[in-house]
């Protein structure tokens, strides 16, 4: 009996005009009638929305066996979206006539045009995937040797239990038929460009879902360093890994790099590095791991026991975020701090003393910042978001947008020191003229500024949602003469308490929501903490590892079980 999947794939037969793409050719361009169905036979075709006069939204990718044009059909006859070949790619075509003729006669080829319509625009708001299997690694540096690195990723993948093949210049002669059937068999196709293949470089442009430039961090970027194709670009498939020393204790000059590419991720390596290639590896095979931290004042302290249980566990952390002092754990993790220079730092940044001990005169706030600004550049110098070991960014409120603010780039002291501005406490922080207060605002647990970033299982730590204040949290213990002789005044009134958990708290529904979008949320018991408890470190921290430990089965079946500890542990 024939299925209206057959009866529809039968009109697409070997009678059906092909159409062949170049990479970066369009299909169709948004408003432009429908000329008929198409069928993909290979290759991969975008969905492009504009955004600006220079932008765009990636909102579908189709691939081989995919009908394109089902919602126009059933539709206006008009395209809502740009239709762009991502690679090489070859269409069957049912032009509109027969299109129109067979809807009208064919009750099963009317019903499966309608499911993928429906299927299609169901899809309009879930992000597109991020990976790919047909991956082009370009050495944009002279000294560095592609076809070894790219090998040596290939042999991380491959212990993650997925497959994947390398090719050089001979994938040049592969057809775009030929490249599917090699995606059929592999997991990754990976093709390795080496510097001043400028033929290779082209043809790998037209083939690829992402373009990865790999250079030497000690060298100096040249402008224009390898023509990045408009489909590619458009959506933001394109990374740049920088290779840098053995023996490189810190990354840096990223910014001269960032700024002569337009790279959606940053990556670094140490040359040689099995640590190095094994983080590539999960990246690319969609095995990373995310990690976003929650603001809530003393209490975030218990991130620093996430982080420790995280890495006896074994379970790397390969892009990791935050906001307020969630942010301050997840930056250490990203500069690439052990256990103990992690408990060290925030000992001296905040345990030893209170940061909010310049009480100021409360015009624009109840402290001057000075003391905050000068323990982070103390603890993070001049450090640039991009000279991290590993992808981080943070959140703070723009109040002048009224909207949050994603850092990804800049000073990273900067950066921290918006997310931190909780109103009433610090000052507002001014960045290129706008307001910026503290992210709790608007998004206390920034969940997308992770899941945009990898194909991985993220992992959430919510400190924001453990008991709030009690009653005795606003007296001035003993008394308010005994509170100001004592000293106790350093750590603030009792209204710092209240404006923290102002910030924090929501409604329970939007929580429940934030938490749906992690593969695992970890809320350790911090009740006891009280929100600017600075002194509270070890029973937070502590909190922080129990909860975590309590957690071991969910997060080994997130890592497959797999234990990295020396990948976990290293910067």
């Amino acid at each position: 009996m024939e299925t209206k999947k057959d009866a529809l794939s039968r009109h697409f037969g070997r009678g059906a005009p092909l159409i062949e793409l170049r990479g970066g050719e369009a299909l169709a361009r948004a408003g432009q009638p429908l000329r008929g169905l198409f069928r993909l036979e290979a290759g991969r075709i975008a969905e492009l929305t504009a955004e600006g006069p220079n932008s765009a939204r990636l909102v579908a990718v189709h691939r081989p066996g995919a009908v394109i044009g089902g919602v126009e059909a059933l539709g206006d006859g008009v395209h809502r979206t740009d239709l762009v070949a991502l690679r090489d790619s070859a269409l069957r075509f049912l032009p509109l006539r027969k299109t129109e003729s067979l809807l009208r006669r064919d009750a099963h080829a009317l019903a499966e045009v309608a499911r993928i319509a429906l299927k299609r625009v169901a899809s309009d708001d879930a992000p597109p995937p991020r990976g790919g299997s047909i991956l082009g690694f370009v050495s944009v540096s002279e000294r560095l040797f592609m076809r070894r690195m790219v090998e040596a990723i290939a042999q991380g993948v491959g212990r993650l239990g997925s497959r994947a093949v390398v090719l050089g210049a001979e994938a040049a002669r592969l057809s775009a038929a030929e490249l599917s059937k090699l995606e059929e068999s592999h997991d990754l196709v990976m093709l390795a460009v080496e510097h001043g293949e400028t033929e290779f470089t082209a043809f790998c442009n037209r083939q690829i879902d992402r373009l990865v430039l790999v250079g030497d961090a000690k060298a100096a970027p040249a402008a224009g360093l390898v023509p990045v194709s408009a489909a590619l670009s458009a959506h933001k498939l394109l990374d740049a890994i920088l290779v840098h020393p053995p023996d490189a204790r810190r990354p840096s000059g990223s910014e001269s790099w960032l700024a002569n590419l337009p790279a959606s991720r940053l990556f670094h390596v140490r040359e040689g590095s099995t640590t190095g290639m094994n983080r590539l590896a999960r990246v690319y095979a969609g095995r990373s791991m995310g990690l976003v931290l929650s603001g809530g004042g003393a209490r975030a302290y218990a991130h620093a026991g996430v982080v420790r249980a995280l890495r006896e566990l074994g379970a790397p952390i390969d892009f990791v975020a935050g906001n307020s002092m969630g942010a301050i754990v997840a930056a250490g993790v990203a500069m690439g701090w052990n256990n103990a220079e992690m408990d060290a730092r925030l000992h001296e940044a905040f345990v030893a003393s209170s940061p909010l001990n310049d009480i100021a005169f409360p015009v624009l706030a109840m402290t001057h910042g000075r003391e905050v600004e000068a323990r982070l550049a103390r603890h993070f110098g001049e450090t640039e978001i991009g000279d991290l070991w590993r992808p981080f960014a943070c959140v703070s409120t723009d109040l002048t947008a009224g909207a949050v603010h994603v850092h990804r780039r800049g000073k990273l002291r900067e950066a921290l020191r918006a997310s931190l501005s909780l109103p009433g406490v610090l000052p507002p922080v001014v960045m290129d003229g706008h307001v910026l207060v503290d992210g709790a605002m608007v998004d206390n647990l920034p969940v997308d500024l992770v899941k945009a970033w990898h194909d991985g299982p993220t992992i959430g730590v919510d400190v924001g949602h453990a008991e709030g204040l009690r009653p005795e949290d606003l007296e001035l213990q003993p008394s308010p003469a005994a509170w100001l002789t004592s000293g106790a005044w350093k750590h603030g009134p009792p209204i710092v308490s209240v404006l923290i958990r102002s910030a924090t708290v929501g409604p329970e529904a939007a929580a429940l929501a934030t938490h749906a979008a992690f593969d695992l949320v970890i809320t350790p018991q911090v009740d006891a903490v009280g929100l600017q408890d600075w002194k509270a470190y070890a029973p937070a921290v502590d909190a922080g590892y129990r909860a975590t430990l309590a957690q071991a089965e969910a997060i080994a079946a997130l890592t497959a079980g797999r234990r990295d500890a020396q990948d976990a542990a290293e910067g």
